[in-house]
């Protein structure tokens, strides 16, 4: 099932996003986790995509275990980091093989040491290109990156939905948003979406904060903020990890809750491959979920 189909079905739409582990030891937790996670009924899970190295390899292969082992939907995420056009019409022609049936296509990060994108020869340069180009080899359904607080790089919050309006228009499907831990970014992000005519589903993403340092540096990486009385609270934990866990997975539920009941698509989670934390959560929201969750109005 593609992306719109999902987005069109009339209720709100979970999905999980997981990383390709590092180490074969990583790997094989992963594997051991999955069947857990896919009995959370996630409508779909996705996948991120390295800037070089073993890990691209191993998105193709968790994907492709996803989808043929366990017959569950999966969304291969592509970057325009390193790759060549021909490379990129490869690997599309890969994920056919594999029944891949979703892309989350994504500009991508400067790899590591370096700080500003550099489109490699004979590749992209914008997140838009990399649409365009999926399209035109078509039979995929498309995601793109939303961020609430914009794009880090980005100079002002006018020239990033420009950017955004460009990846819609160039053949997006839905709009997956960055983590954020304050619902009133989100639903403004929205407004702004709609006033410029971004008229496909915005999906809010959201991160359950699970060890504070860890997530002061994502959102330091990726400029998000953290909500002062969040953090205080947080930091009055003292580092007790049960407490962090406590604290990150209610605000996560309050945000979650919050959305549905004002109508959103649906809800991407980053669980950092994680089970226990989103376990609980899908929980705690189900009866919301199993509602209908309000009007759609997201």
């Amino acid at each position: 099932m593609k992306f719109r189909d999902f987005y069109a079905s009339g209720h709100p739409v979970v999905s999980f996003e997981l990383f390709p582990p590092h180490t074969d030891r990583g790997l094989a937790k992963l594997e051991r986790r999955l069947p857990k996670l896919i009995a959370l009924q996630p409508s779909f899970l996705t996948v991120t995509y390295g800037a070089l190295g073993t890990t691209r390899d191993r998105t193709l292969e968790v994907v492709s275990k996803i989808r043929n082992t366990y017959q569950q939907d999966v969304a291969h995420h592509l970057t325009c980091v390193a790759s060549t056009r021909e490379e990129i019409a490869q690997l599309l022609e890969n994920l056919r093989q594999e029944n891949i049936e979703n892309i989350v296509a994504l500009r991508g990060d400067p790899p590591q040491g370096e700080t500003e994108f550099k489109p490699p020869k004979g590749g992209y340069r914008y997140g838009n290109e990399l649409v365009g180009h999926i399209r035109r080899f078509g039979g995929f359904g498309v995601a793109v990156a939303g961020y609430p607080e914009k794009h880090i790089e980005a100079p002002d919050f006018e020239t990033d939905l420009k950017n955004l309006k460009r990846k819609v228009d160039a053949g997006a499907d839905v709009v997956i948003t960055q983590l954020f831990y304050d619902n009133r970014l989100f639903y403004a992000f929205v407004d702004r979406c709609r006033a410029i005519g971004i008229k496909k589903p915005i999906v809010p993403g959201l991160m359950p904060i699970l060890n504070l340092e860890q997530i002061k540096r994502i959102t330091r990486m990726c400029g998000a903020s953290i909500p002062p009385e969040l953090l205080q609270k947080l930091a009055e934990t003292g580092d007790n990890p049960e407490r962090v866990h406590e604290i990150g997975i209610n605000h996560t539920v309050a945000q979650a809750v919050d959305l549905l009941k004002h109508g959103v698509s649906g809800i991407h989670f980053y669980v950092l491959n994680q089970y226990f934390h989103i376990a609980e959560i899908m929980e705690r929201i189900r009866p919301v979920l199993e509602q209908g969750a309000g009007r759609r109005a997201h």
